[in-house]
């Protein structure tokens, strides 16, 4: 017995998870041609497509969008590096040469998480770029 049974306003019991489940390859309202557990059916109530299926396939699309050339070209380079111009280092010293920026993903969420800080800015310095630009 499932734990979805409601009282009425009459007293009466009803069972929702039994309904469920007496009615789950009743056609679905509305214009998605699915039945009520998510099968895609054709006009004879005919699953043709189950929930399942449908999962497992947009399943399978996610885990295996990685090639297998970009995962052998990603084990043999390096760690990316960070920009030297862009990120806040602890020591005054800077690198000795600079690093090319790595492509793909991965390059481009290490480029998100870097820090970068710029001074704040006084009322003293708008006021003073203001005036040397001649904007009011």
């Amino acid at each position: 017995m499932t734990r979805k049974v409601y009282r009425t306003a009459q007293g009466k019991m009803v069972d929702l998870g039994a309904l469920q489940l007496r009615n789950e390859n009743v056609r679905a309202v509305g214009n998605m041609k699915v039945n009520a557990r998510g099968d895609v059916i054709d006009s004879a109530n005919r699953a043709i497509d189950t929930r399942n299926q449908q999962v497992a396939r947009q399943y399978r699309r996610q885990t295996t969008n990685v090639t297998d050339t970009s995962v052998r070209a990603s084990q043999t380079q390096s760690a990316p590096q960070p920009d030297p111009e862009r990120v806040i280092s602890a020591s005054p010293v800077a690198a000795a040469e600079p690093v090319a920026p790595a492509a793909g993903l991965a390059a481009a969420i290490a480029r998100a998480r870097e820090i970068r800080q710029d001074p704040l800015k006084t009322h003293q310095s708008i006021a003073e770029h203001q005036s040397s630009t001649g904007k009011t």
